[in-house]
């Protein structure tokens, strides 16, 4: 009964996390999850007559962010760039918190200054602010070069991490690094004007697996049941027989 109860809690929390992929298939630079599931031994349980052999339990250890590319969306918008291959757009919040996304739908805000939808400030290659007067004609080339004008003003930021990114989520589409990760240019960054990322969420079979994952929690609340009900008539005949 413990390991089917073991199996359901994975199995929930893995129902959660399909559900949240789902939930945000539709949101530009959003990067899904994928769990990743350990066994433990477990001393609440004896060991297996037949081989002596303790027994483990399933559990889901944590998840993982899939950091691989997502679809571009042609939008023809002058302020939406888009990143194909790996790297993140350098922004900064009014705190001066680092903050990191693929999201690349800018805007100006009322003083010219290029800023993501949420406010943070977009950052340049030396981590200054990019001002844009109103109303310019704005190129972006394929290595974030910004011409205004006809005038190279700002090139954007697209930094990446050494090894395996560290960065964790920071909000929907937003990425923050622990404290000493150096995050340092990236070598190549194809930067594409007028598109955006979408989600690299692959909803078909994400709804296979949140169906898989149901019937899988269906099949071992069954077992868990049928266990408790042997274990209920056994206790009536034990009970029954010390009359």
């Amino acid at each position: 009964m413990l390991i089917a109860a073991a199996g359901m809690k994975a199995q929930i929390e893995t129902l959660d996390l399909l559900g949240n992929n789902l939930a945000n298939s539709g949101t530009v630079g959003f990067k899904g999850d994928r769990e990743f599931f350990r066994l433990f031994r477990t001393a609440l349980i004896q060991p297996d007559p037949n081989t002596a052999e303790a027994r483990w339990m399933p559990v889901v250890q944590g998840s993982v962010i899939d950091f691989g590319q997502g679809p571009l969306t042609r939008t023809e918008g002058a302020l939406d760039v888009a990143l194909s291959g790996p790297g993140f757009f350098a922004t900064e919040t009014s705190d001066g918190e680092r903050l990191y996304t693929r999201n690349g739908a800018f805007r100006l805000s009322p003083q010219g200054l290029l800023e993501t939808a949420e406010g943070h400030r977009v950052l340049d290659t030396v981590g200054s602010n990019i001002t844009i007067p109103a109303g310019s004609e704005i190129r972006v080339g394929d290595r974030g070069m910004i011409r205004v004008n006809g005038l190279n003003i700002a090139q954007l930021a697209v930094v990446t991490f050494e090894g395996q990114p560290p960065v964790t989520k920071a909000g929907l589409s937003y990425f923050q690094a622990p404290e000493g990760a150096a995050a340092v240019p990236a070598a190549e960054p194809l930067v594409k004007q007028g598109y955006l990322e979408s989600s690299n969420v692959n909803v078909p079979l994400a709804a296979v697996q949140l169906i898989q994952t149901s019937r899988n929690f269906q099949m071992l609340s069954r077992i868990a049941s049928l266990v408790a009900d042997e274990m209920n008539g056994r206790a009536v005949e034990q009970l029954g027989s010390l009359r």
